[in-house]
């Protein structure tokens, strides 16, 4: 029993270490499979670049090929070379090659003899002249006078600039008299090619870059220079005295499958690594295509730092599935082996939710029926809320009138005086108008009865004023005149005023609306000015100020009196309900409260505050309302 327990543990292991095995190998092809692949498409895609850039050159090259064999043969030129000396046909082949070289678009085009000195050129009249230039060290020269058409592509010995050299001979019978010569740039190539977003070298025999879409890698070199080649340059002044750096840190170096790379130093990368990441040398895939005919070779340097990148997450992504294959693979062994301890777990499983379900039951009805009482509850305190808010209102309309009649009944004295004086002269003329008619005087009865009907129409305002003034009111807010509703109040004032020997003073103008209920802002104004009388009664001078400004969508009413003033304390609890400083008996302090509620009540406000100068200002803000004219429209 305990050796097939070991045999079984055996197997296992190995069994085991052979699925890691081989998640290992799968893991390794995986990682190469997708290297190569993505590689070969990297060199597919640079094969292709590599075809367009050199057909391009070529086409170029092939434009001007033929030109120096044609301008050789004109004879103008020709006779320059017989006759070097004749002025006058050395300055029309000047101004010919200027003209030729402006048609043609190339760079200079120019003639030199025999023994390498130029004759003439199109640049003749420019500061830059090839005239008198001895080019006879130049490969295309030599070229040429072997009677081959010469081609060189090097640096400008007087001009400093890079550019592709056509030469052909310039025969006189089967002699050579010199070498006609038409210099190309292909300073464009170079700029369309450093649009895009491939890294594009050319380079001449000796490897050396002469053409690039990345500017600092001209004049360099992609691997290291032999010391053969470095003499030929100097020897041929190709390049000038520029010597060559290399920007790799050694050979092209190749793979099993044909694919060609190159590392180069970290100093000669086209871009600056951000952070703190030192820089490293980079490796390039490297693709070339020659130009047999110019002696060139193009390569493209493909960047392939990303395909390590793309190569780990392929593996990651392949071991991610391997580990979920391998999951899957267990969970349904596990799931085959559990499957009636599974059939077990769910009937009880069934039998606790039916439980559960039951437990759920019985606390939703709990709940449910404590939320009906809640309902009824609180249906009960809204509906028990809004009888009390009924009962608030109607108590303030209640106080509101209450408020009116207390103002009354502190002027029925002075009203009473009123209209006792008209009432005892109307007796009088009476009296004296029955004596009149017996002494037959008619005349002098119609004047006592006009002097009777001018006291009763003054008894029927004062009585009109105070029934207006006296009923209970629904408050519709309309635009109302403010001029007019305090005059109103100083008429029901004025026998007060009069009595008290006050000077009222009314600044309020025509012709101003507010937004407001008439009877109620005349409560309110019979309030505040009843209080400003109470206030100035033991002052020396008794005057009252009433004005009006405009603030913009309000208006400002503030009432002035010359009393004391308002104690400090006493401001912020002026307007609380049963705040007085009167004696016992001349008022409950609800006026100035009832007042504040029915600005409220009119979208105002009232303020109450200490005149700088003496005595109390209420400010009073209510919204303005339309005129006449408006309302009409």
């Amino acid at each position: 029993m305990v050796d097939r327990l070991k045999k079984s543990k055996l197997l296992l292991g190995l069994f085991w270490l052979f699925l890691l095995l081989l998640f290992a190998l799968l893991l390794v092809f995986t990682g190469r499979w997708t290297r190569q692949l993505e590689l070969n498409r990297i060199a597919t895609k640079a094969e292709d670049s590599l075809n367009v850039y050199t057909g391009d050159l070529l086409i170029e090259l092939d434009k001007f090929e033929a030109l120096p064999f044609i301008l050789a043969r004109n004879p103008p030129f020709l006779q320059l070379l017989l006759d070097p000396h004749n002025k006058k046909n050395r300055r029309a082949v000047n101004a010919e090659l200027e003209r030729i070289n402006g048609l043609a678009e190339t760079s200079a085009v120019y003639i030199i003899d025999a023994q390498g000195k130029t004759l003439a050129a199109s640049n003749w009249n420019e500061k830059v002249s090839f005239i008198g230039e001895d080019l006879s060290f130049r490969p295309y020269f030599k070229q040429a006078l072997q009677g081959r058409p010469g081609r060189y592509y090097a640096l400008g010995n007087t001009s400093k600039i890079r550019g592709y050299y056509f030469a052909a001979p310039m025969y006189s019978g089967k002699k050579i008299l010199g070498v006609m010569t038409v210099k190309v740039l292909l300073q464009r190539f170079e700029d369309n090619w450093a649009k895009g977003f491939e890294k594009v070298v050319v380079t001449d025999p000796q490897g050396v870059i002469f053409i690039s879409s990345h500017y600092p890698w001209r004049f360099q070199s992609l691997s290291p220079l032999s010391n053969d080649k470095i003499r030929e340059l100097k020897r041929s002044q190709r390049y000038g005295d520029i010597s060559p750096q290399s920007l790799s840190t050694g050979a092209v170096s190749s793979n099993k499958n044909g694919l060609h790379f190159i590392s180069l130093k970290s100093g000669s990368l086209p871009y600056v690594k951000t952070g703190n990441q030192p820089r490293t040398d980079q490796l390039y895939l490297i693709s070339s295509q020659e130009m047999t005919d110019a002696g060139w070779t193009v390569h493209i340097l493909s960047d392939i730092s990303h395909v390590e990148i793309q190569v780990r997450n392929v593996v990651l992504l392949v071991a991610f599935l391997l580990v979920i294959l391998f999951l899957s693979g267990a969970l349904l062994y596990n799931k085959r082996q559990s499957g009636l301890k599974q059939k077990e777990i769910e009937l009880q499983a069934h039998e606790v939710l039916q439980e559960l379900n039951a437990q759920l039951e019985h606390r939703v009805q709990a709940r449910t029926q404590e939320l009906t009482l809640a309902n009824t509850h609180l249906t009960r305190e809204v509906q028990e809320r809004r009888r009390t808010e009924k009962a608030l209102r109607d108590t303030h309309e209640e106080l509101i009138q209450a408020g009116k009649l207390a103002a009354i009944g502190q002027m029925a004295a002075s009203i009473t005086h009123e209209i006792s004086q008209p009432l005892a002269a109307i007796r009088m003329y009476s009296e004296n108008s029955l004596v009149l008619l017996d002494e037959n005087q008619p005349d002098q009865v119609r004047v006592n009865l006009e002097d009777i009907t001018e006291l009763v129409v003054k008894m029927s305002h004062i009585t009109t004023h105070l029934k207006s003034f006296a009923r209970k009111s629904k408050a519709t807010l309309e635009s109302v005149d403010l001029e007019l509703i305090i005059h109103n109040v100083i008429i029901l004032l004025s026998m007060e005023l009069e009595k008290s020997n006050i000077d009222l003073h009314n600044h309020v103008r025509s012709g101003v609306f507010v937004l407001a209920d008439q009877l109620r802002l005349e409560q309110v104004f019979m309030n505040v000015i009843s209080n400003a009388l109470d206030a100035i009664e033991g002052s020396a001078e008794k005057v009252i100020e009433i004005y009006a400004e405009d603030q913009e969508n309000f208006i400002e009413v503030s009432i002035h009196d010359s009393g004391s003033g308002i104690q400090d304390n006493d401001l912020k609890s002026i307007f609380e309900p049963f705040f007085t400083k009167k004696q016992r008996g001349k008022g409950l302090g609800l006026g100035l409260s009832l007042t504040e509620s029915i600005i409220n009540d009119f979208g105002g406000r009232i303020l109450a505050e200490n005149n700088p100068e003496g005595g109390a200002v209420f400010r009073i803000l209510l919204k303005k309302g339309l005129l006449q004219s408006q309302r009409n429209r």
